[in-house]
């Protein structure tokens, strides 16, 4: 029984490691945007302070913002998938946790119980033995 159930622990300590690779992977992902989005952001400040200063009129700068904000709009879409999916993979792990933690107790469980039977054998031997020789001295005595 040992054997099926050490099978499986392997197993979903395999699904549980992969399931925290992913959701660090997607941290990572949601880390990246939120760092282009603060690029996006200072660049466009850049671009007004730098209109601002000028005395001519810089007709390029309207395309510019229109499409920083296209980006960033873009950004918040992905920002927002993101975010959901780091969600689900939180309770993945969490579900993949306690599959795991199941099966360890199952595991742990059957140890005390062999152990509990080979103490309870030990005893016996032991029981056995004080038999034996309490007829032995009981028999030299008569």
């Amino acid at each position: 029984m040992t054997k099926g159930i050490d099978g499986m622990i392997r197993l979903h300590k395999w699904q549980l490691d992969e399931k925290r690779r992913q959701l660090t992977e997607l941290e990572t992902m949601r880390d990246d945007l939120l760092a282009r989005k603060e690029d996006l952001a200072k660049q466009l400040v850049a671009e007004q302070e730098k209109v601002a200063s000028s005395q001519v009129v810089n007709i390029s700068y309207a395309s510019f913002a229109t499409a920083v904000a296209q980006r960033q709009e873009n950004l918040m879409g992905s920002l927002a998938e993101i975010e959901a999916s780091i969600e689900e993979m939180k309770d993945q792990v969490s579900e993949s946790f306690k599959e795991l933690k199941k099966y360890e107790v199952v595991e742990q469980r059957e140890r005390e119980r062999q152990m509990a039977k080979e103490n309870r054998r030990q005893q016996a031997d032991l029981d056995e033995l004080a038999i034996q020789m309490h007829r032995r001295n009981k028999m030299r005595a008569s």
